[in-house]
């Protein structure tokens, strides 16, 4: 019995072993990419963080720059932007990205062919994108506007207009987003069994009985993510806003993120752009949160 037990003892600490020389091993692979996170996320959100309580000749102001902020007009304009073009952005993904998860789930030799196409808008850069739409939309020579002067006889100046603009940011980012929600929604709706569909139509439920009973509540996990990551997204969009029309015109279409970026590195106002900054790290992180919730809410379902 004793030598059962010392043999027990020595293969106990032997894995012991093991497993302390395999973890130093994951921490030592794990070092470049801590550094990387330490270099570019953690040293500037706290130098974002202590630039936002200075002004520009680096002395201490306390809470002068956030006041400043948050009692200017044109900052509550800014997150209106924000929040409609949140909304709409949302809203058009998640119905586009419902009609082509139902597309791109089926069986035929054409969605076979366009399942790669719809996921070109999201491969695209958004910077790249910005600029196709902006030649598309060009007063003198784009495509559109062309077509639209032929069709009325009238010219349009569609990105120069405040509520066209808005409109034509909206379009382009929906246009980015919706592939993700596609592919998130395919993934949900492939998981619901056929043989509920079945049970359903035999029972003489409609189609839109069959979406709001079945399919709905059986991807509302998907659905609520999607919701969180576009709109987390949408947020910290500026470099699309900003090369399709840079805020404008006038500050129609500067969200808070594009605020963000002009003052930052464009006027350098380097205090102003980091209590913006620090507004924007406080929103994104109480979505983050609620996603980390969702996230393992789904998980424990999941295991049940």
């Amino acid at each position: 019995m004793s030598k059962y037990h010392s043999n027990k003892e020595r293969l106990r600490a032997k894995g012991t072993g093991w497993d302390l020389k395999e973890s130093r091993l994951a921490y030592l692979f794990m070092t470049p990419l801590l550094l990387c996170l330490i270099g570019f996320m953690i040293v500037p959100m706290f130098t974002g963080i202590l630039l936002s309580f200075q002004n520009a000749s680096g002395d201490p102001v306390g809470m002068e720059n956030y006041s400043a902020v948050l009692g200017e007009p044109r900052f509550w304009n800014n997150v209106q932007l924000s929040l409609a073009y949140v909304v709409c952005n949302v809203l058009l993904s998640i119905v586009l990205g419902f009609l082509a998860a139902n597309l791109i789930t089926q069986k035929s030799k054409i969605v076979s062919f366009l399942r790669p196409v719809y996921l070109i808008p999201w491969i695209i850069p958004p910077v790249s994108s910005s600029i196709l739409f902006r030649t598309l939309l060009d007063a003198n020579t784009g495509p559109i506007t062309q077509m639209i002067k032929f069709i009325t006889g009238k010219s349009v100046m569609i990105l120069d207009q405040a509520d066209t603009a808005l409109i034509a940011v909206i379009v382009h980012n929906f246009w980015r987003s919706f592939p993700f929600a596609m592919l998130f929604l395919a993934a949900g709706l492939t998981m619901i069994s056929k043989d509920v569909y079945e049970a359903a139509i035999i029972d003489g439920a409609s189609k839109i009985k069959q979406f709001f009973y079945i399919t709905l509540p059986l991807v509302k996990n998907h659905l609520f993510i999607v919701v969180l990551m576009i709109t987390n997204w949408t947020l910290q969009d500026s470099e699309s806003c900003y090369s399709l029309t840079k805020g404008g015109p006038g500050t129609a279409t500067e969200m808070v993120a594009v605020r963000l970026f002009k003052d930052s590195f464009v006027y350098f106002e380097i205090n102003t752009g980091a209590v913006i900054g620090i507004v924007m790290m406080c929103i994104s992180i109480i979505f983050a949160v609620i996603y980390y919730w969702l996230t393992k809410a789904k998980e424990m379902e999941s295991y049940e």
